[in-house]
């Protein structure tokens, strides 16, 4: 009986001392594990950082392009506007290789990629520094339908008619003419650019030397040489650009002082 006791003693301590050596190899590793888990986390997030911040460029870009060409713009505003945003983003480079053309069987398409480096401290040692490369494509939001199906004499004849026509998206169920009297005391939306600021007086009343560029801005075609905020009490009436396709299909109708002619 007492050599059952003693073996059965002995069968536990050696059952206890399987379980210290296991834990004794197994919990450095779960904290090694763990503390690549705390360390990859922050990276993580100023990776979700840059993909966000790269998406509502591209989105802004979208708008934009529809008023001007400009191929240098999202790649500049991309590089500026994500080191700033954290100090752990270093090298940041990026550049566009379609603009505005064709790819993948689509038309008007913009691409954005890049390339940075996200450097900090972090408990292991691994994450210190990050190599992030992404790209994104985008399309332009012209404001016309696109098909790539083949097109037939009805549609090809009825693209004929496309041409820009002017509406007040905001009151208003007419389009006009470039030339109508009715344009000219509306305003009209532009892009801020240094060519544009050159010819251009910010407005004193809505403080629109604070704008930066690249920002939407309004004139007037009465021969003011002021560009206004959007928030500018001055801008009551906006116009914009449209094809005239587009105005008819959404129930615009021509102006009765211009016709709806240039």
């Amino acid at each position: 009986m007492y050599s059952n006791i003693k073996n059965k003693v002995i069968e536990i301590y050696e059952k206890k001392g399987s379980y210290l050596v296991e834990a004794a190899i197994i919990l450095p590793i779960f904290i090694l594990g763990l503390i690549a888990i705390i360390s990859v986390i922050p990276a993580i997030s100023k990776a979700e950082r840059v993909v966000y911040q790269a998406c509502d460029e591209m989105r802004l870009e979208c708008i934009k392009s529809v008023y001007i060409n400009n191929p240098i713009a999202l790649p500049s505003r991309i590089m500026l506007r994500c080191p700033e945003s954290d100090k752990a983003i270093k090298n940041f480079f990026a550049y566009s290789t379609i603009y505005r053309s064709n790819s993948a069987h689509m038309d008007e398409m913009i691409n954005l990629k890049w390339h940075t480096n996200i450097i900090q401290p972090t408990l292991s040692g691994i994450f210190d520094n990050i190599s992030l490369n992404g790209e994104m494509i985008g399309r332009s939001f012209v404001g016309y339908e696109r098909s790539q199906d083949p097109t037939d004499r009805s549609t090809f004849e009825e693209n004929l008619e496309s041409k820009p026509v002017y509406i007040f998206p905001n009151e208003g169920s007419k389009y006009h003419g470039s030339n109508c009297r009715v344009l000219n005391s509306a305003a009209k939306v532009n892009i801020l650019t240094p060519s544009f600021k050159k010819k251009h007086k910010p407005c004193k009343l809505c403080k629109a030397k604070h704008i930066s560029l690249s920002e939407y801005v309004y004139t007037f075609n009465n021969g003011d040489v002021r560009y206004h905020s959007t928030s500018c009490n001055l801008v009551k009436k906006r116009y914009i650009s449209i094809d005239i396709s587009i105005a008819k299909k959404r129930g615009y109708e021509p102006c009765k002082i211009c016709g709806g002619h240039n």
